[in-house]
């Protein structure tokens, strides 16, 4: 059920990535520019499809994980310059370091999600970058770091946790949902058995 779910979710944080967060980022380093000068003209945008598919791989199998990434990163795809499929490359490889990372822990803390997602969007950055480089386009590497990379990391912790509420939240409804399926098909058939 959560794999069908990745297409409607994905493709609608894909377009607010792309489309109502910038504006709202612009609206807040405007207003947040002169307290904090890292917002000062920034470029940083909020990953939504990175958290989203980061938060869900946290408690998830590892396919539907990939199916998620998958399903994102052609989301993200069809609204970036990038070619299609590069994106879904990027989010498959940090599904599996996170998957790796949660299921090595005990039990996942707030700490480590915001570490992978510092890591996740440090990688998914420098992946796009690279991949754009082979494009044929350059860049100011040092101008990047402060205009993009270090904004995005920002903007990202401030949206992980509220992503990883709704994620687990939307998660524990699957659970549940799933969970009380197959006792209704076994009071189904006990019934029809006692016929």
């Amino acid at each position: 059920m959560g794999r069908y779910l990745s297409i409607p979710i994905l493709s609608l944080a894909a377009a607010l990535s792309a489309s109502i967060m910038p504006q709202m980022i612009e609206f807040a380093a405007a207003v947040l520019g002169s307290f904090t000068p890292i917002l000062e003209n920034t470029r940083g945008q909020i990953s939504l499809v990175l958290l989203v598919v980061m938060t869900w791989s946290v408690r998830s199998s590892l396919t539907d994980s990939f199916v998620w990434a998958f399903v994102g990163g052609i989301a993200m795809d069809l609204l970036s310059i990038l070619p299609l499929g590069a994106s879904s490359f990027a989010l498959v490889l940090i599904v599996f370091a996170v998957h790796i990372v949660s299921h090595q822990l005990y039990q996942v803390r707030i700490v480590s999600i915001l570490v992978m997602t510092v890591l996740s969007t440090f990688f998914l950055q420098f992946f796009t970058w690279q991949i754009l480089v082979l494009l044929g386009n350059s860049y100011d590497i040092p101008a990047l770091i402060r205009l993009v990379l270090m904004p995005t990391i920002v903007y990202n912790l401030a949206a992980t946790l509220p992503v990883y509420s709704f994620v687990r939240w939307m998660q524990k409804r699957l659970e549940g949902r799933l969970q009380s399926v197959p006792s209704t098909l076994t009071q189904e058939a006990g019934a029809r058995t006692s016929l």
